[in-house]
């Protein structure tokens, strides 16, 4: 294997860590009773409500997180989150991502770091489908500023 693979893995594996691991500490501080144990495929989510451009479906909330899963169908137009702060891991299908001024093309095993109040839109690249774990804190519920 090439170095500069190896180094991609074992930082992709340190930023998969560290979500986990956040993910638990903020799971952790709920009471038992509102969350309960749970396996999902995620290629076999099948409750998606539909967007212009976009499928979401709700996978786990507490009241310090949402956690959903992206199905992008074409775009999502430039917008903000003045109160939330989005995490996404992309895990089929590649994007072209604008953050801010900068727009690259991301694609499965990215993880992005998306602050409140940063603008942002993305495309989907061909035709394979593209998913995307959105993980939102404090819970994204409608903090949304459409900029077009």
């Amino acid at each position: 294997m090439e170095v500069g693979v190896v180094m991609r893995w074992k930082r992709f594996t340190g930023w998969l860590l560290a979500i986990l691991a956040g993910i638990f500490i903020l799971v952790s501080q709920v009471s038992a009773s509102s969350l309960a144990p749970a396996v999902v495929q995620l290629e076999q989510v099948q409750s998606f409500v539909a967007y212009n451009g976009f499928q979401l479906a709700l996978l786990a909330q507490t009241p310090e997180l949402n956690i959903r899963l992206n199905k992008l169908t074409d775009r999502i137009k430039r917008h903000s989150h003045p109160q939330t702060h989005h995490f996404l891991y992309f895990v089929k299908g590649e994007v072209e991502l604008t953050l801010g001024d900068e727009t690259r093309r991301v694609g499965p095993g990215a993880f992005v770091t998306i602050p409140q109040g940063t603008r942002h839109s993305m495309h989907r690249l061909g035709e394979a489908e593209v998913l995307f774990l959105d993980l939102a804190t404090p819970p994204d519920t409608g903090d949304v500023q459409w900029h077009e």
